[in-house]
Parts: structure tokens; C-alpha cells; sequence
């Protein structure tokens, strides 16, 4: 394209000359040369016009081709930026995976750890569990104790058996121990999917949520009895819904789901003023220089 505006231009000046030498020849030419050199004149100025509507549609493409460079850098601008932004939050988003797993890590780690009570403890529970191999079954990892619930109360029913207690007296005597005096206690009723019969006990327990939860109130009670101070004591009823194990098809239940679980928390129970002394315990290494009370401050002084 570039060649053929030269060329153009060349004609162009060509013409001129041509326009020159007419001008200057004036009436000293023959009518044949005359008419050669009208020729051509005419030619170039045909030729030139053309090279004008070329050269200014040249002008034209540039223009465009210009503005569509403009478009695209623009674009790659905006493209560049939205790139940097998916970077930025691709980064942080690393970020945060690599603190959850260091997080996750760590929980993992201390769930390898030795249990959080003391040998002496665990040692004692251990040889509870051996001596009532029937009865319950002890896990070191979990600080859980579990009672068969078959063994410590008749079907329905929330009275623990006679036979029963004496192993919950042992086990109140190790909850005593100086090592974990102050340690808090979670009783856990469960049932396994056998619909409650409607009877007399039905009153009491119309559901397994009731039933489970008063199981884990009456072992509660029991233990108290025995000597453990009912505010480390918390208890609470799963009902059937947490088996350990599959129920036989038909709602027709599982020995192993009905049981009652007894965790001893590595949570101390905490000194509380507004609760008589008779009823607490102060916890060992007790940090908060406090004595127990009697009896509750009176806190309607002045008032």
C-alpha cells in the first residue's frame, strides 16, 4: 500500500512537470504533441485524485486501528487488575487453610496425648472396671466410665438395682480422690430405638428423652449419696438417638445402646460465694484467695 501512494505521488509530481512544460511551450508545439502531453496531464490528475481518497482512507484505518489499540489496553488494564484481585484472595484464602491446619494439627496432636488424669486415677478406675467386667467398662482416652444400663436398672424402670449401687459406691470413692476432687463429672443416660410401653412407668418417662435423662438423674442421686458433691455433677439424656451400635430391624433396640456414660472432665469445679460451704467444695490450688462462706453474702445490703 505504502508503494502504491509513492507511486502515486511520483505521477503526481510527474503532472506537474508536465503542467510546467505546457505552460511553457504555449503555442511552439505541433497539435499531436500537444494533445500527447494533455494526455497525460490528464492521466496524472486522475491518478492523483486517487491518491488522495487512498491516502485519506489510509488516515481513516489508522484512526480506527488506533482506537481499537486503545480498547485493548484498556481491557488488559481492567483484565490485569481483576487477575491481581483473584491473586490477592487466592492468597488469603491460602493464608487461612494453613492457620486451620496448623489449628487442626494441634487439636490433633493433644488428642495423642496421655489422658488428662492422673495415673493413680486411671490405675483405680481400671481395676473397677476388672472387678464389674459385667457391669461397666472403662476408656483411658476418654476419661469415660460406662454402665451397662441392663445391669443397673429394670426394663423401664429408673431405680437402680440393688446390686448395682455397691460398684457405684467404689466408683464414688475413686470420684473422691484428692487427684480429681474437684473434677467435674457429665452423666449421660442413652436408650437404644424401643418405643416406651404404655404402663404405670410410662407416666414418668412417656419417651426415651425422659427415661435416658432420669436414668442419669438417679445414678446421679446415687453418687451424691455417697458422697460426691452434686455441683460437679451434670447430667443430661440422649435418648436414642447416639447409638453405639446398630438396633435390630423393627424398632427392636440393642443391649449395648442402652447404657449410662460418666465422663470425668479435665474442667475443676470453681469456688462460688453464693453457695454454702456445706455444698463445695474448694478446689485444689485455688487461685482465687477466696474462703468459702457459710452461708451467702447478703447482696440486698443498702438497697
Amino acid at each position: 500500500m505504502e508503494r502504491s501512494v509513492k507511486k502515486l505521488l511520483l505521477n503526481v509530481v510527474i503532472a506537474a512537470t508536465l503542467a510546467g512544460t505546457l505552460a511553457g511551450l504555449g503555442g511552439c508545439v505541433s497539435e499531436d504533441q500537444y494533445q500527447r502531453l494533455q494526455t497525460a496531464y490528464d492521466q496524472s490528475q486522475a491518478q492523483l485524485a486517487a491518491a488522495q481518497a487512498q491516502l485519506a482512507k489510509l488516515r481513516h484505518e489508522m484512526s480506527s486501528i488506533e482506537a481499537q489499540i486503545a480498547q485493548d489496553n484498556q481491557l488488559l488494564d481492567a483484565k490485569n487488575g481483576g487477575v491481581a484481585s483473584l491473586l490477592k484472595e487466592r492468597n488469603a484464602l491460602e493464608a487461612r487453610l494453613a492457620k486451620l491446619q496448623a489449628q487442626y494439627n494441634k487439636l490433633l496432636a493433644l488428642a495423642g496425648q496421655a489422658p488428662t488424669l492422673p495415673r493413680s486415677v486411671n490405675d483405680a478406675l481400671s481395676r473397677l472396671a476388672d472387678e464389674y467386667p459385667n457391669l461397666l467398662a472403662f476408656n483411658k482416652k476418654l476419661g469415660l466410665l460406662r454402665f451397662k444400663s441392663d445391669l443397673l436398672f429394670a426394663l423401664g424402670s429408673t431405680v437402680v438395682r440393688p446390686q448395682a449401687r455397691a460398684a457405684l459406691h467404689d466408683f464414688a470413692r475413686i470420684l473422691n480422690m484428692a487427684a480429681i476432687s474437684d473434677n467435674e463429672l457429665r452423666i449421660v443416660g442413652n436408650t437404644d430405638d424401643v418405643p416406651i410401653r404404655r404402663n404405670n412407668a410410662s407416666v414418668m418417662n412417656p419417651t426415651n428423652w425422659y427415661l435416658s435423662t432420669n436414668r442419669a438423674i438417679a445414678v446421679m442421686t446415687v453418687l451424691k449419696h455417697y458422697g460426691v458433691i452434686d455441683r460437679r455433677m451434670q447430667v443430661a439424656g440422649w435418648g436414642k438417638t447416639h447409638p453405639i451400635a446398630a438396633n435390630a430391624p423393627h424398632h427392636r433396640g440393642n443391649p449395648l445402646n442402652r447404657r449410662v456414660d460418666i465422663f470425668i472432665t479435665p474442667i475443676k469445679l470453681r469456688y462460688n460465694p453464693y453457695v454454702p460451704a456445706s455444698e463445695q467444695v474448694v478446689p485444689a490450688g485455688n487461685q482465687t484467695g477466696l474462703v468459702p462462706a457459710s452461708s451467702p453474702p447478703d447482696m440486698t445490703a443498702g438497697q
